[in-house]
């Protein structure tokens, strides 16, 4: 076989978000490529403590959490993190208090909700995650622990675009999911998935070109130029699927299946 791993996005590419659904076919794909000796991968903006219902139904050789800042290998143990340096989330914290912005912060193996609860708490019923969920009224547990991402969800964007061009250690990637407003993704400038699967790739001795990825998101679109062959999801952005090698079928529409058995029949 050509390639040796592959990495799934979850949230709309492998995981059917609003409804909790993961395709029979997609589960049977992913055992296809397991039994024929690929290395399997989730790269995902999800924190480990928010994969339950997904892991409930898959492994992964390796896991690329929180969009490439907590990365671990088969046995969740912790190959690298990266977290927010503390002065810059506290300026971050105070933006969202300031602006009245939905807030919740990844801490690895715990996620807060810290202020606009039902907005957040909305947003993280949609992505079935209620039970992975605290609240912090203090506002005070990143001051005593490292959080790798924030999450923020807003109608009125230009204070935190202000604030991104402040802070240059920080980016943003918008988040592909449904919301009464705009959902992002705030993490270090060096953090995304593709950093991420490099160092899973240096771990295992291959390179990009040993490399197939699927996503749908803006903060999937690095690991879908940079590997050998991306595979955009049918419901991406036409912005998205111009970084990727072609598009498949969405994800209720057996979107992985159809492009595997594809890319398969090529390998053979």
């Amino acid at each position: 076989m050509k390639h040796k791993i592959v990495f799934f996005d979850m949230d709309g590419t492998l995981y059917q978000t609003e409804n909790d659904v993961i395709q029979d076919s997609t589960i049977a794909a992913i055992q296809n490529l397991k039994e024929a000796g690929y290395i399997v991968a989730a790269a995902t903006g999800r924190p480990l403590n928010q994969m339950k219902l997904i892991l409930q139904r898959l492994d992964f050789d390796y896991y690329v959490l929180i969009n490439g800042g907590y990365i671990l290998d088969h046995d969740f143990n912790m190959i690298s993190a990266s977290p927010i340096k503390h002065d810059t989330l506290e300026s971050l914290v105070k933006l969202a208090q300031d602006q009245e912005y939905g807030l919740m912060l990844h801490f690895g193996d715990a996620t807060y909700i810290y202020n606009n609860f039902y907005p957040m708490y909305d947003f993280s019923k949609y992505c079935n995650v209620l039970d992975s969920l605290f609240y912090d009224p203090t506002q005070s547990f990143h001051k005593r622990h490292d959080a790798y991402n924030a999450v923020i969800l807003t109608k009125n964007v230009q204070p935190l675009q202000d604030f991104m061009e402040d802070h240059e250690d920080l980016r943003s990637d918008l988040i592909n999911v449904k919301t009464n407003g705009f959902c992002y993704d705030i993490f270090n400038v060096e953090n995304d998935k593709a950093h991420g699967i490099e160092m899973i790739l240096e771990r295992e001795g291959l390179t990009w070109d040993d490399v197939i990825a699927f996503g749908d998101s803006t903060n999937d679109t690095k690991m879908l130029e940079k590997a050998d062959i991306g595979v955009a999801m049918g419901s991406a952005s036409d912005y998205v699927k111009s970084f990727a090698n072609f598009s498949t079928t969405d994800i209720q529409n057996h979107g992985i299946y159809n492009a595997l058995k594809k890319i398969m029949a090529d390998e053979d």
